[in-house]
């Protein structure tokens, strides 16, 4: 089956249109899906109307799955597929925009996820979109000084961070054993590529490893700060049916709180397996 592939944004992203997911694919249309996502870092394979089993099944296209931490985020007929909503359970129903400052999936694990699969399942009536940024070029970018100061450098990457900016949901006492801090290179090199990309979460990143919190947020600060520019990002706009694919290992996202929050929207999630970043 030949997909056809369209740019989405002037940094990264593609549509993919002629795939259906719903049902079994042949090995040529999985292996170009899975270099899509390779290329253009960011994937939204349109027209998708799947069950979270479907959905599930859908995620073995890129590889093994995960069961997200949460217990209470997990759909019991298909526990490898959590729900992403503006009404999570621990907020007792309450309206709450989930990840709207820019992070990157699961670093607070000693082999954080390497891909997220996104299923639109309700949408709000106009915005709600996903933001991304391309942190290869990120890194690319970073002044030379900078660059320098944080070759070999390591984060303690946690749970719940003190930097951190979102709501984050309560653990309970076995998912808090399950989730020791952990520590990351701030220069992550992807083992497809071989390139190298800005390795940073700033909703989960404590301080920089062997440094105080005072000179780690001096550093932290600027690094964020040069991250977070337009020319790096891409803006999803979702439609029904989409199935937005991203690689956690070069990118970062966060949702968007630009809707009526009276709205309901409702996603369906699946992760890959991790793997140690390196």
């Amino acid at each position: 089956m030949a997909l056809e592939i369209e740019m989405l944004g002037s940094t990264m992203a593609a549509a993919v249109t002629g795939a259906d997911l719903s049902g079994p694919i042949d090995g040529e249309t999985a292996l170009q899906l899975r270099q899509a996502v390779t290329d253009h870092l960011v994937i939204c394979i349109r027209n998708q109307h799947l069950s979270p089993r479907q959905l599930a099944s859908a995620g073995l296209v890129f590889g093994p799955l995960k069961t997200f931490l949460l217990r209470g985020d997990r759909i019991e007929e298909a526990p490898e597929v959590s729900v992403v909503s503006n009404r999570p359970p621990m907020f007792d129903g309450k309206p709450l925009v989930q990840a709207k400052h820019w992070h990157t999936d699961d670093s607070y694990l000693a082999e954080p996820a390497t891909l997220t699969l996104l299923h639109a399942v309700t949408l709000p009536h106009s915005g709600g979109d996903t933001e991304f940024i391309n942190c290869y070029a990120v890194l690319d970018a970073l002044p030379p000084d900078l660059r320098q100061r944080i070759d070999g450098l390591r984060a303690v990457h946690k749970y719940l961070s003190r930097r951190n900016q979102s709501w984050v949901a309560k653990r309970s006492e076995v998912e808090e054993e399950e989730t020791p801090d952990v520590d990351h290179p701030l220069i992550r090199t992807h083992p497809i590529t071989g390139r190298q990309s800005l390795y940073i979460n700033p909703n989960r990143i404590e301080r920089i490893l062997g440094w105080s919190d005072q000179e780690s947020d001096t550093l932290l600060d600027a690094l964020f700060d040069f991250a977070f520019q337009p020319q790096f990002q891409y803006r999803h706009q979702w439609r029904d049916g989409d199935l937005v694919i991203w690689d956690n290992r070069c990118t970062m996202h966060r949702a968007n709180a630009d809707y009526d929050l009276a709205q309901l929207r409702v996603m369906h999630r699946v992760m890959l397996e991790g793997e140690t970043p390196r």
